[in-house]
C-alpha cells in the first residue's frame, strides 16, 4: 500500500512540473510573437487651426482611437498636434488625411515661411 502511494505521489509530482515547464513555455512563445509584432514608434507634428477648446477635444477624441497612434498631445496655445505612431501600422499621410478631416492642417512650408498669410 505504501509503495502504491509513494508511485501515484512521484507520478503527480512528475506531471505538476512537466505541466509548469509547458505553461512557461507557452508564455515564451507568446511574448516572443509580440516583440516581433511590435514597429518602429514615429512621432510627427502636425500645425493646425485650432479655434477653441471644442477643437482640442475632437481632435483628442477622434485621433486617439486611429490604428497604430500610442501617443496624442494636442496644444491650443501653439496650435500645433504632436502624435506617436506605430509605423507598422499606420503612416504619416494617413494620421495628416484623417487630421484634415478634423481641423485645418497647414503645410509645414506655410507655417515656417509665410505665417501671417496662412491664417
Amino acid at each position: 500500500m505504501k509503495r502504491i502511494c509513494l508511485i501515484l505521489c512521484a507520478a503527480l509530482v512528475a506531471l505538476s512540473s512537466s505541466a509548469a515547464g509547458v505553461c512557461t513555455a507557452e508564455a515564451d512563445s507568446v511574448e516572443k510573437v509580440s516583440k516581433k509584432s511590435k514597429g518602429e514608434i514615429r512621432e510627427v507634428v502636425f500645425n493646425v487651426h485650432l479655434h477653441c477648446e471644442n477643437c482640442v477635444r475632437k481632435v483628442q477624441e477622434n485621433i486617439a482611437f486611429e490604428k497604430g497612434v500610442k501617443g496624442l498631445d494636442v496644444s491650443l496655445e501653439r496650435q500645433t498636434v504632436t502624435i506617436k505612431y506605430d509605423a507598422s501600422k499606420t503612416s504619416e499621410q494617413v494620421l495628416k488625411d484623417e487630421l484634415r478631416k478634423l481641423v485645418p492642417v497647414r503645410d509645414v512650408e506655410c507655417w515656417e515661411e509665410h505665417t501671417e498669410s496662412c491664417r
